[in-house]
């Protein structure tokens, strides 16, 4: 089986989601992720209503829709809140598993005045079980986002996920957020290796450390092992997403073509030896 390498659609904000479509399939791409704001981002909800048409353009497209981006935030300790946040999450997940969507990208939370990470994560654990729990009646699985600077670190997602002890958790994997936190080269391999085992979907940014800072590049022309991983990922028998999610300089547009032709050619080869 071959994976599917696409992009996010949240790199074409401000664009119609039809003609991100068409833009990805010329682009050669296989596979979409779609933002969950796609009234914010792409000027229509996902509803009953448009949910049938968007399936459409997608096929029409050549393109699988591998998952959505969801939005939540369990990094705080009022349980009223917490339960928004965990309604809004479910609010994408039922639109997923009206759409036969796999996976739904969530959120941790990110740095609070005043709240550690110790403070919140017995209520990240809770929450966590709670959604997945609800997930899973929808046939839906979560990828937690390594993202921020809360809880932007392999071993203690890995923890994280291993404590709350649901089959249908894993990660959507960044691959430049750990660099992007502050991760050296030597840390970003061991965070790789930590989330590895549990991988659902796969971001893919590529960078260089620069100046004391990370500059995103398109994928093939930085510095993260990116190769590594994907054979490493396929080696494990994954199936999932491969998205380009060009944060970089320039033109998007092109900056995200490059990076599909890179990680189709990667794919490629990774297949053939595996």
């Amino acid at each position: 089986m071959t994976v599917n390498v696409g992009a996010v659609s949240l790199g074409f904000s401000g664009t119609p989601l039809r003609q991100v479509f068409e833009e990805l399939a010329a682009m050669g791409a296989t596979c979409v992720e779609i933002n969950g704001n796609t009234e914010r981002h792409h000027g229509i909800s996902l509803d009953s209503t448009t949910i049938p048409q968007i399936l459409g353009w997608a096929k029409q497209s050549g393109l699988v829709i591998g998952s959505l981006s969801g939005y939540c935030d369990f990094a705080m300790t009022d349980e009223a809140a917490l339960e928004a946040e965990i309604a809004r999450l479910m609010a994408t997940c039922r639109a997923a598993s009206e759409m036969q969507v796999p996976v739904v990208r969530a959120f941790a939370g990110d740095v609070k005045p005043g709240l550690t990470l110790d403070a919140v994560r017995r209520s990240m654990v809770a929450a966590f079980r709670k959604a997945s729990a609800l997930a899973a009646v929808l046939g839906v699985t979560l990828g937690i986002e390594n993202h921020g600077r809360l809880i932007n670190d392999g071993p203690a997602l890995a923890a994280l996920v291993d404590d709350v002890g649901a089959d249908n958790l894993g990660f959507t994997l960044d691959t430049g957020n750990f660099a992007w936190a502050g991760h050296d080269a030597a840390q970003v391999r061991a965070d790789f290796e930590a989330v590895l085992p549990r991988v659902v979907s796969l971001h893919i940014k590529d960078g260089v450390w620069r100046g004391g800072g990370f500059d995103f590049v398109p994928a093939g022309s930085g510095e993260l092992p990116l190769d590594w991983l994907i054979g490493a990922l396929l080696a494990r028998g994954y199936q999932g997403p491969i998205y380009s999610e060009y944060e970089g300089g320039g033109n998007a547009r092109e900056g995200t073509r490059q990076s599909i032709a890179y990680l189709k050619g990667i794919v490629s080869f990774a297949e053939s030896i595996h």
